[in-house]
């Protein structure tokens, strides 16, 4: 291999490096904005689960239906009478 060679071989390495540092950034930052979300979500969360049951009474049905949307909340209803409750509480 001639010096020319391994001097251009040598610069595509360089290339690939800086560009996987570049990606590696912006999947940091990815990562932290993701992390934001999940704590506010965490915050909302708890939000909710503070109110007193007369204030969560007092919402409209519509109201009541986007916070059990937004805490993907799903209740089943069994035959004997057993009621199933999941979601992200």
């Amino acid at each position: 291999m001639s010096r020319a060679e391994l001097g251009a071989k040598l610069a595509r390495i360089e290339e690939a490096r800086r560009t996987a540092e570049r990606e590696l950034k912006v999947l940091r930052s990815r990562q932290e904005k993701l992390d934001e979300l999940r704590r506010d979500k965490d915050a909302l969360l708890e939000h909710y689960a503070a109110l007193a049951p007369e204030a969560l009474g007092s919402l409209t049905s519509e109201e009541r239906r986007q916070l059990y949307k937004m805490l993907r909340l799903r209740a089943v209803a069994r035959p004997d009478g057993s009621v199933e409750l999941t979601g992200d509480l």
